[in-house]
């Protein structure tokens, strides 16, 4: 798309970039964006939703003492363990973090909560392994809550080191009602990047699109660049910071070397 020029402080004046992760998820996101001077298109592609049978769940919280660690790959986790956590974390549980978004959600919704290992460099579930592997965790007992989509390999890792992991479904994630038009609305006027925030919101957008759009992804980590890839798009920059500034950062500096900001 063509754009009016902007200043040094607003690179993306004229540029339209479509985020497709919730409102309520993407506040740092939208706010880096608006304020580089893009028009944001909000169309979240994934929902939020509770486990089809929430019991396994919440009995594992309430024994969240008997666990050594919590192991939290997302702040959507984050949220999930706060929602249905009611009193709180023990002291003695030591958080696992899978990056700088997943630990600020942690900060934000357990004040004093200690995370005692965080993926750093690489992100996600990948990250947290790489984080964890200098640890002893044989014999640990570890609570891992998880989406319905999350793969299996950081507990399978786990388990092989001798840790005792208690995977169980925390939340899952639906495609909204009506962003089928909403999405398909937004590419029909144009848009000059996509921005991804997870795996399951790249895999809804492919299954409503039919594949990649032709529109230059930007994407907040290793595992979601992954999934972009593989759906058909391509990934034009990878936040180096798994956070929704670090994002922002990403677009303004991938759109400053395309024909359409000069």
């Amino acid at each position: 798309m063509s754009r009016a020029p902007g200043g040094p402080d607003r690179p993306l004046a004229g540029r339209r970039v479509l985020v497709t992760r919730g409102a309520g998820q993407s506040a740092g996101l939208v706010e880096g964006l608006r304020a580089r001077g893009a028009e944001v298109v909000l169309v979240p592609t994934v929902r939020i939703a509770a486990p089809d049978d929430p019991r396994p769940f919440h009995d594992a919280l309430r024994s969240i003492g008997d666990y050594d660690w919590l192991l939290l790959t997302s702040a959507n986790a984050v949220q999930a363990v706060a929602d249905a956590a009611g009193e709180g974390l023990p002291p003695t549980l030591r958080l696992a973090s899978a990056g700088p978004a997943t630990t600020e959600a942690i900060r934000s919704l357990f004040p004093g909560g200690a995370v005692a290992a965080e993926a750093t460099g690489a992100f996600g579930a990948e990250g947290l392994a790489r984080a964890l592997a200098a640890m002893d965790v044989a014999g640990s007992r570890m609570l891992f809550p998880v989406s319905d989509r999350s793969p299996a390999a950081l507990a399978d890792a786990l388990r092989a080191r001798g840790a005792n992991v208690e995977v169980v479904v925390a939340y899952r994630t639906t495609v909204p009602e009506g962003v089928g038009a909403r999405l398909q609305a937004a590419l029909e006027a144009g848009v000059d990047a996509v921005t991804f925030a997870s795996p399951s919101a790249v895999e809804a957008f492919a299954l409503l699109e039919g594949g990649g759009c032709g529109v230059p992804a930007v994407v907040i980590g290793p595992s979601t660049a992954s999934a972009a890839r593989a759906a058909g798009f391509t990934v034009a920059a990878t936040a180096d910071t798994a956070t929704g500034e670090g994002l922002a950062a990403a677009v303004a500096i991938y759109l400053a070397g395309t024909p359409g900001n000069r």
